[in-house]
């Protein structure tokens, strides 16, 4: 066995030494094999019996390989498999010219980047691009696969991408879509094309069926069709569109119109929204929302209690932001409106402008200074006042200053000092009265943290605020607090058993004494406000807060949360929540989820009210999800239940993106929908 592998290793050696004198190619090739024989005359090796070749970033491997040194051709029979980069092609026979780099594959099997295909032939007509030719494409690794592009030709390049051209879609052996041109990346992005079918069943619209058709244009051009038929509501048909240049801009439409027959009317809306980088301070972005009518809104399966959406907004902003300071302007139109009257509601405005400006914090004189700076202007502000509504323009703005810089007294005591001024600007609330307001506040603190033992921190502070005539700057000692809108102070106690458990005790005190006929409802003590969060462990998280009233000394409130498991894989959730103002009742909400197996995942979560002495039950909200993996599919189903509402939707989607969510670098391939409207 011994003199074997010497004879097989003088053979590689001669065959190495052979290629290199004559020039038979510019890089080292180094083959292994069972056995080896060379012919001199002819200048030929053949190879049998697990024969592997390496020469640059290719690996070849078969049962059997001849090559022809000085034609610089190679062939392979008997399971051959040609890795190359991260492409892996199988066939029965190879046919390569190694000095062109060209050849011939026959009955390939390929995958590169979890795509899966098959080629009657793949002719290689450069380093490296391919035609192939009767290709089969798919993300299933099956042999039959469930869903699958068949074209007769196309074009494969070596982990960039695979084309093919005039391809039908296939569920199955059904066709379903025809494309002149197919492209799928392999350098990590989703699928081209997929597709999502959401059937479902509601209380108030019954049978119902949504599907979305997304096809990608490019790496930055996304698209998508909306098909959608509403049951008892009607028809509905839109589109998205989304573009994404990293970093440089950003742009989205949406539209969606719809044959309501409830309202026996064709409603619509329309979406744009765009986000551009000027240059490196300044940046651009707007937003608006056009709709047919005003309670118009496409949200006819939701999960969100409200389900009629009556708010509108559009905008238009300009940003500055530099390493010092941020500046952004805006105008916006945001509309209220009641869809019973189809009139505006109060609080509906336009801003022409508002501005926004903040001193990132600095030193000043040792200390640290921070200003900040708002101004708005609306106009057809609509208000009640004095039961009547107007609607009239309101001027309003804001200037902060204040400057702060922690002492450290002692190894466990710091104390931080902190003075301020804020100037506010305002018109008066009465729409009738023409005055402009002015009023400056004048506000301090003095906080003191001081460390009593390596698992105990103390803070304590004192805070004030003074308030000043309108339009002056003398305190406004006529008012029932004589000007003083702050006088307390506060405590927090830090206790850091371990890593694991963290209590923390928050309570403080009015020194202000309003006890009078204007200020009923005055409180001196602040509640007694206990937090206590627990994690033993990666998976348990306990929370637990409790709020108790000093003056009068009863209880006000509990809350308890926990986690066990993790969300991904087996979880159980439970939360209490118990108020003074209803001492007879608890609020749950409890959910869980695990996998039944590896294919089926199961998840549930209850919100409801208990009356536990009667042992009384209420607040009906239930939400039901099952999950089946299809392998190249996913199908859901989810169940929702709330007060007398109902709704049942299955969710079927092709999986296109599991396996090709991380880069080849390992970063996260960004999501390139950021306005995720539906």
């Amino acid at each position: 066995m011994f003199r074997k592998k010497i004879y097989l290793l003088s053979i590689l050696f001669f065959f190495i030494f052979v290629l290199a004198s004559k020039s038979f190619c510019a890089y080292e090739v180094n083959m292994k094999a069972d056995s080896l024989t060379y012919q001199q005359d002819d200048e030929i090796i053949n190879a049998s019996g697990n024969v592997e070749i390496k020469w640059t970033d290719k690996i070849i491997k078969a049962d059997n390989i001849k090559m022809k040194i000085k034609a610089q051709k190679l062939q392979a029979s008997g399971n051959v498999e040609i890795k190359e980069k991260d492409n892996i092609l199988c066939s029965n026979n190879v046919s390569y010219d190694m000095a062109k780099e060209q050849g011939e594959l026959e009955d390939t099997l390929g995958t590169s980047s979890s795509i899966y295909f098959s080629a009657k032939k793949m002719i290689k007509v450069s380093s490296d691009t391919y035609k192939i030719q009767n290709v089969t494409l798919s993300n299933c690794d099956l042999d039959e696969p469930h869903h699958y592009v068949y074209a007769k030709e196309g074009i494969f390049v070596v982990d960039k991408k695979i084309t093919v051209y005039k391809a039908i879609y296939y569920v199955g052996k059904v066709p379903i879509l025809y494309f002149p041109k197919y492209t799928r990346s392999l350098a990590g992005s989703d699928s081209k094309f997929s597709y999502e079918i959401e059937p479902g069943y509601t209380g108030d619209g019954g049978l119902s069926a949504m599907g979305k058709l997304k096809y990608k244009f490019s790496n930055k051009l996304n698209a998508a069709l909306l098909l959608d038929y509403l049951g008892t509501k009607g028809f509905g048909i839109g589109t998205e569109a989304s573009y994404y240049a990293t970093n440089k801009v950003k742009a989205t439409i949406y539209a969606y119109l719809t044959k309501d027959m409830k309202q026996n009317s064709q409603r619509w809306t329309v979406r744009p929204s765009y986000w551009q980088k000027i240059n490196d301070l300044w940046t651009i972005q707007s937003h608006a929302e056009f709709v047919s009518d005003s309670y118009f809104n496409n949200r006819y399966s939701t999960n969100d209690w409200n389900r009629v959406l009556n708010r509108r907004r559009s905008y238009v902003s300009a940003t500055r932001q530099s390493s010092k300071s941020n500046l952004r302007i805006i105008s916006e139109l945001y509309q209220i409106y009641n869809p019973i009257t189809d009139k505006l509601l109060n609080g509906s405005y336009m801003l022409l402008p508002q501005v926004y400006f903040s001193l990132y914090p600095s030193k000043m004189l040792g200390a640290m200074q921070n200003f900040t700076f708002s101004f708005e202007n609306k106009t057809n502000y609509e208000i009640t006042y004095s039961s009547k509504t107007y609607d009239y323009q309101r001027v309003s703005a804001t200037a902060d200053y204040n400057l702060t810089k922690d002492y450290r007294l002692t190894k466990k005591l710091t104390v931080k000092p902190v003075v301020g001024i804020n100037e506010t600007f305002y018109d008066s609330i009465n729409p009738q009265d023409d005055n402009k307001n002015l009023t400056t506040r004048y506000y301090g603190s003095l906080n003191a943290r001081y460390r009593l033992t390596w698992w105990m921190d103390w803070n304590l502070s004192y805070e004030a605020k003074l308030r000043s005539k309108i339009n002056s700057l003398a305190i406004d000692t006529n008012e029932y607090d004589k000007g003083v809108e702050k006088n307390a102070v506060m405590f927090n106690n830090y206790i850091y058993t371990n890593s694991n458990l963290i209590i923390r005790n928050i309570t403080g005190y009015d020194l202000r004494n309003l006890n009078k006929p204007e200020t009923t409802g005055y409180i001196d003590w602040y509640p007694f406000i206990t937090e206590l969060t627990y994690v033993p462990s990666s998976k348990i998280t306990l929370y637990l807060k409790q709020t108790q009233n000093l003056h009068p000394f009863d209880f006000s409130s509990l809350q308890f949360d926990s986690m066990f498991g993790k969300l991904e894989q087996f979880y159980f959730k439970m939360s209490a929540f118990y108020y003074q103002s209803r001492p007879d009742e608890i609020d749950l909400v409890s959910g869980i989820g695990f996998w039944l197996n590896a294919k089926w995942r199961f998840d549930y979560l209850i919100r409801i009210t208990s009356k536990y002495k009667t042992c009384e039950w209420k607040g009906k909200d239930h939400e039901f999800k099952l999950y089946r993996d299809l392998h190249c599919f996913n199908l859901g189903a989810s169940f929702r239940l709330r007060e007398t509402y109902y709704e049942l939707y299955f969710k079927f989607d092709v999986k296109t993106n599991v396996p090709t969510l991380t880069k080849k670098d390992g970063t996260k391939e960004i999501d390139q929908e950021f306005y995720p409207w539906r």
